[in-house]
């Protein structure tokens, strides 16, 4: 469903449009003198059935029933559909529809581009010839954006735009690239060739991001930076597409969902992975009909395994760059036998003297002490002789190279000392950063150290908050610590999302890791730090002022964007604990994002439930331990739809109090849920009576009101097996009255159920709120949210009598279902209910 952002000039535009049509001879109505116009067919029916809505649907679109009832969003294949309507019978030009497409949430390209286009008229749902819907001609489409963009390069006064290349790079650290011709003549010539794989390969430290990056950028930049020696004509390509696996891996689903929203097909993200793999091929395909699309992938040795099947099966026109410390042809032998691969070694001679000079400069711009500047000066006018000693030393590899620099910088030892050192280091690389590292660690004040060894803490590059707690330095020893680390080229900070991030070489991380398994102490107490920073930090974006409980003040009803930025270094914390045997860090965890997990990952809430559940039984915490079988585990394998397990884990819990004499509410509020839901698992495996007779047993029961809550829920699902519809409106809107008590729920059982009762009593205003509502937030609903939004929108489009756009609401629930992983409860009901729909399209 596409999201109308602006709606009032959604309705202008689209307006402009259908109002071209009016004069068409496909939709111009001739009429008998005399005949009532308000009867019998219009221009606007016209366009309606072709594409299979009433005409009054269209109205609305236009604004010509009143602005208020403008929807707020439209299924995505009628929309395109009266779009591909208005371009193909009319003269519009591409700039109503690129103003159209930025009063919507789709994502819009700038200079608007024909593969652009067409992806967008590929989703078109129109009456085909033999009375089927479905999306245009693939040739036709084709017709129509020749049409458009050969007219706009006629009518354009102006001098044709230059070329824009569509990518996602990240920024170069340095201001100059240095040496590398022949490597970049290379991979210029791989570029223009028909060959669709190159990987560059090298020791750490050695180049190959800096490379690859360069590339890039060669191939978007019209005047390039190369040297007057060196003039090299680089291809304008499509598009670019950076993937970085070097910090925490690259998963299959990031890999396509990157293609996916830089190709502008953001609506494939929440697709099945299968789904995905096919419709991201095919609009790689599209891109790369014109010209060419390049994909670079850095660090491919630490990404998952499907995507080198995926990049070996690609479209013509796709280039593939890879970086790797492994020779990947050795490793993927049959698949990769035709790749070129590019060996990088240390820089020339020559070239490592320019890049030594270079940094030794940078390091004289950035220091402010005297005796640093005099040691610069001084390595700077050495003799040529002891320069290219450095550079024999460090084999030549930039890394080792600005680490060397950096060590000299902050040191009183002459260059021809370090050499000497570096020499008795040994031969290989692994054992000349481990001297480096070990020369620059020593110089390293103890709040630079600290930072250093926690940096291996994060899964994703930290903030200065946590990173500076997980060090516990205050902000002041924090930023003369990051100083001295960036002094001595060990990390780069970046802006993500509006705020500082610091990236540091994974051989950078490594060391750091290393040093801190070598002090225990250390760790404990940094360790600590981090969990309890986390700790705190779900507190201050999940926790609620009520309910007051440890477990349901954790509820959903906030914005979630804060935790799903932190959440990988969440998951981290999680992971630690678990592995570390830290029993109660995890259960503290487990309580804070059990109902964030219900909506983002069920599988894990199920795992680190029970784990939690088993901790909580070791450490005789035997609330907390029913807590986690009743409610994290017996709900969460409810809604996958493994009902017996489900039902082990309630008994269990409710046997787990029967041996407490407390009187808390905890108590008497968990024995009263588990018995509600071990009444609701009952109404799924159809026994409604014996559901019945719980239900009458929880009466007996004092509870809080969010317990409450989830009993009157429970009670209108039993109403509604029964078809007392009335009183199951009654109980499930008493259940939402009830939750504003505590500052109200976006509980989805809620709001789909009224939702359904409601369509079911003809009351489908208040149906669609319902529905609406089980959308936190509109533009940034999960998956969960969207398959009870589309399958609830089914039911209340079928209930109108629009049977072909409750099909399409139906089966985008089915490929979300797809997507989502386990087989959820709901899956059979919904593909059922997708063969109720098709009935009733063959009948009518």
């Amino acid at each position: 469903m596409a999201e109308i952002e602006d709606r009032k000039t959604f309705a202008e535009l689209l307006s402009l449009g259908v109002k071209e049509l009016k004069l068409h001879p496909d939709y111009k109505i001739k009429r008998k003198k005399g005949e009532d116009s308000s009867l019998g067919q219009s221009y606007i029916a016209n366009i309606a059935n072709e594409l299979g809505v009433s005409p009054n649907t269209i109205k609305s679109w236009i604004g010509q029933i009143g602005l208020k009832y403008i929807p707020g969003r439209i299924d995505d294949g009628k929309l395109f559909g009266i779009i591909w309507i208005i371009l193909k019978k009319t003269d519009i030009d591409i700039s109503w529809f690129s103003k159209l497409m930025e009063t919507t949430s789709i994502p819009t390209l700038k200079p608007a581009l024909p593969a652009w286009m067409s992806s967008c008229l590929e989703k078109a749902k129109i009456l085909g010839a033999d009375n089927s819907f479905g999306a245009p001609l693939n040739k036709d489409i084709e017709e129509v954006v020749k049409k458009i963009f050969h007219d706009k390069l006629q009518t354009e006064a102006a001098p044709p735009k230059e070329h824009f290349t569509i990518h996602n790079l990240p920024a170069r650290w340095s201001g100059v690239f240095i040496g590398r011709h022949f490597d970049l003549e290379a991979i210029r010539q791989w570029v223009i060739s028909p060959s669709p794989l190159c990987l560059i390969s090298g020791w750490a430290g050695i180049g190959k991001t800096t490379l690859a990056l360069e590339v890039a950028y060669a191939c978007i930049q019209k005047n390039y930076r190369e040297t007057e020696s060196l003039e090299m004509d680089w291809p304008n390509l499509n598009s670019i597409i950076w993937f970085s696996a070097d910090w925490k891996g690259l998963t299959f689903s990031d890999f396509l969902n990157t293609i996916a929203y830089q190709l502008g097909r953001i609506e494939q993200i929440n697709r099945s992975i299968d789904e995905k793999r096919f419709v991201v091929r095919n609009a790689l395909a599209n891109y790369a009909k014109e010209k060419p699309v390049l994909l670079v992938i850095d660090s491919i040795d630490t990404a998952e395994s499907e995507i080198y099947e995926f990049i070996t099966n690609l479209p013509q026109g796709v280039k593939v760059l890879l970086t790797s410390r492994e020779n990947l042809q050795q490793k993927y032998r049959n698949n990769f036998r035709d790749m070129i691969t590019i060996q990088l070694k240390g820089l020339e001679k020559d070239d490592a003297l320019n890049y030594l000079s270079y940094e030794v400069k940078q390091h004289m711009k950035m220091s402010n002490s005297s005796n640093k500047q005099e040691q610069m000066k001084q390595l700077l006018n050495s003799p040529l002789e002891i320069r290219e000693q450095l550079i024999s030393a460090t084999a030549g590899n930039p890394k080792a190279i600005a680490l060397s620099i950096a060590y000299i910088a902050d040191d009183d030892m002459p260059a021809q000392q370090l050499i000497q050192e570096l020499g008795k280091a040994g031969y290989s690389l692994l054992e000349l950063f481990d001297f480096l590292f070990g020369r620059t660690w020593a110089k390293c004040d103890e709040d630079t150290l600290h930072l250093w060894k926690v940096l291996c803490f994060f899964s994703k590059p930290p903030d200065e908050k946590s990173w500076a707690t997980a060090a516990g330095l205050d902000a002041r020893k924090f930023h003369f610590a990051v100083d001295q680390m960036k002094l001595f080229a060990l990390i780069q900070g970046e802006r993500i999302e509006g705020k500082i991030h610091y990236l540091g070489h994974q051989t950078v991380v490594t060391y750091g890791e290393q040093r801190l398994l070598e002090d225990k102490q250390f760790e404990n107490v940094a360790r600590k730090r981090w969990s309890q920073y986390y700790i705190q930090y779900l507190d201050n974006y999940l926790k609620r002022d009520l309910p007051d409980s440890i477990y349901w003040s954790y509820l959903l009803g906030r914005d979630l964007e804060e935790i799903k930025k932190e959440w990988p270094n969440i998951l981290k914390v999680i992971k630690w604990a678990n592995e570390s045997d830290q029993k109660e860090l995890l259960i503290e965890l487990v309580f804070r994002i059990s109902h964030f997990l219900s909506r983002i990952n069920l599988p894990l809430r199920i795992k680190y439930g029970k784990i939690a559940a088993d901790y909580a039984k070791q450490l005789r915490k035997h609330t907390y331990e029913a807590f986690f079988r009743i409610d994290t585990l017996g709900w969460a394998l409810m809604e996958v739809n493994n009902l017996d397990d489900s039902l082990i884990q309630i008994d269990s819990g409710l046997k787990t109090l029967d041996q407490l004499s407390s009187d808390s509410s905890d108590v008497y509020d968990l024995k009263a849920w588990g018995l509600a839901l071990k009444a609701r698992l009952l109404l799924k495996k159809n026994n409604p009576n014996k559901a019945e007779r719980i239900l009458e047993e929880v009466r007996e029961i004092f509870t809080t009101p969010v317990i409450q809550h989830r009993i009157s829920l429970v009670r209108g699902d039993l109403c509604m097996v029964y078809k007392n519809y009335g009183a199951a409106i009654r109980l499930y809107e008493e259940a939402n009255e009830i939750s504003l008590i505590y500052g109200g729920e976006k509980t989805i059982e809620a709001y789909f159920n009224l939702g359904v009762a409601y369509v079911i009593c003809d009351k489908l205003e208040e149906a669609e709120k319902c529905f609406n509502s089980l959308l936190y937030q509109k533009d940034k609903a999960n998956q969960i949210e969207l398959i009870y939004y589309h399958y609830g929108m089914a039911q209340l489009l079928l209930r109108k009598g629009e049977n072909i756009e409750a099909l399409q609401s139906n089966q985008e629930a089915i490929n979300l279902i797809d997507s989502w992983g386990p087989t959820i409860s709901i899956r059979k009901e919904v593909e059922e209910f997708n063969e109720v729909i098709k009935h009733n399209i063959r009948e009518n």
